[in-house]
Order: structure tokens, then C-alpha cells, then sequence
């Protein structure tokens, strides 16, 4: 497991992940996109689900109300607080774990996992992300199923700007900077943050492997899965150059 302060994906996602995104994570989307995971994987209630990289917990909570045993597993302990409190607040029961996504600690035990918002390409390497989905495929029962939500790499491309900002609930002003380096296919995601009285700070920001979809299938295969589904959004929408999304549907064959 990576040690504090040891990569961006230790430091951004403390407060500065919930401050810049918060408000795009509202309950109705979560429940929107929940409702297409248990429609999509075809799950009963009481199928076991991992949401790996759970952060606070939104999807968690959803996928309980619905019926299912859920784990949430994520890096940062503050974020499985935040998911406890949720579930409480909902009534609904969840287990947390704290742990990192390529050493998941369990073997066998879940019918499905998902991976929501992007949060498959953070690691440091290819190599590093195979072991996450080397790791899925110990945790999952066979026959089990991996939904992957990841941005479009066409989509991003074709809709790149640079240059974007945009103001917070508190006056706090959110100003980005994207760098896409097309020969690692990496997008690095920079933020300099202006409070409402003038203070100034640059935050460390984000960096994701964007892959395509022929890396994905290819990876996973790797790994002894199957492509069963590619949607381009939570509507069903099928995939292609113009979806935002890029969401894979794959099945353990083992």
C-alpha cells in the first residue's frame, strides 16, 4: 500500500476531490446510476457487491437500498467515515474496508464489483493497473461480473479544452488547467484555487491513464475476462466517438 504523501491520488483525494467535484455528486445521479448498475448486471437482491474505490460512499449506499450486501473499499479512511455516516443516515447496513484497489483482501466472495466516476487508470503504470483487475478477478466468484465506468478516451479527445474554471457553492473559485499527453495517452488535471477573500493555492490535482476501449478488452482478457457489454453512458447508450462514458460490462470466465 502507498505510504501518506506518496502520490497524487494520496493528496488530491483529502479535501480538495470533494471541494472541486461535490457538486456534481448529487443523490439523484447516484441513484440514477445505481439503478442502471442493478439493471445492467441483472443482480437479485442480496448479491454481494464490491464498489471498489467507494470514496463517501454514494453508490454504497444506493446499491444497499436496493437490496444488495455491499463492501465498499477505498484508500482514504476519512471517505469510509463519510460512507458509514451515509449508510446510517439512510438505514442501511454497508461494511467498509480500507485497503488499495490492487491488493483487494478477499477471495471468491462477490457477485459483482463496480468501479464508478473514472477511478480505473490512477496508478502509476499499465502494469499497476493490471493488478487491480488481477485482484477483481480473485475477489469475484466465478462467473461473477466487473462494471468499469471510465471516461472516453474519443470523447475526450475530440472535447478537449484546456483551459476551464468554475466557482463553488462559497464563492471559491476552481481554476483548471488540462495537459494531454497523447503519446502516454495521460491527462493531467491541474487546479489553482482562489478563496472568496483573494488567498491563493495551487492544488496537486489529478492525472489518469485515459485507455481505449481495444486496451480494455485486451486487459482483460489478460486477466481471464470477458467483454459482455460496452455502454456510452447511464441511459444505455450505446458506445461510441460522441458518449462521454465508456462503460464495460465484463464477466469472469473462470
Amino acid at each position: 500500500m502507498v505510504s501518506q504523501g506518496s502520490a497524487w491520488y494520496v493528496d488530491f483525494f483529502r479535501s480538495d476531490y470533494l471541494n472541486v467535484y461535490g457538486h456534481m455528486f448529487t443523490e439523484d445521479r447516484a441513484e440514477k446510476e445505481s439503478a442502471f448498475v442493478e439493471r445492467t448486471l441483472g443482480m437479485k437482491p442480496g448479491s454481494s457487491v464490491l464498489d471498489l474505490c467507494c470514496g463517501q460512499g454514494r453508490h454504497s449506499v444506493q446499491l444497499a437500498k436496493r437490496g444488495f450486501k455491499v463492501t465498499g473499499l477505498d484508500l482514504n479512511a476519512e471517505y469510509l467515515d463519510l460512507a458509514s455516516k451515509a449508510a446510517e443516515a439512510a438505514k442501511v447496513k454497508i461494511e467498509t474496508v480500507a485497503g488499495d484497489m490492487r491488493e483487494i483482501p478477499f477471495e471468491n466472495k462477490f457477485d459483482a464489483i463496480v468501479n464508478m466516476y473514472s477511478s480505473f487508470g490512477y496508478l502509476e503504470s499499465e502494469a499497476e493497473d493490471l493488478k487491480v483487475l488481477e485482484s477483481a478477478v480473485k475477489a469475484l466468484k466465478a462467473g461473477g461480473q466487473l462494471l468499469l465506468d471510465m471516461l472516453n478516451r474519443e470523447w475526450a479527445i475530440d472535447n478537449y479544452i484546456q483551459n476551464d474554471w468554475h466557482t463553488g457553492a462559497d464563492g471559491t473559485l476552481y481554476v483548471e488547467r488540462r495537459d494531454l499527453d497523447l503519446a502516454t495517452s495521460r491527462m493531467h488535471v491541474h487546479f489553482i484555487v482562489v478563496d472568496s477573500e483573494g488567498g491563493r493555492r495551487e492544488s496537486i490535482g489529478h492525472i489518469i491513464r485515459l485507455y481505449t476501449l481495444t486496451e480494455m478488452t485486451r486487459l482483460l482478457e489478460r486477466v481471464g475476462m470477458r467483454v459482455t457489454a460496452v455502454f456510452g453512458g447511464f441511459e444505455g447508450e450505446d458506445y461510441g466517438i460522441v458518449t462521454r462514458r465508456m462503460i464495460i460490462v465484463a464477466k469472469n470466465s473462470s
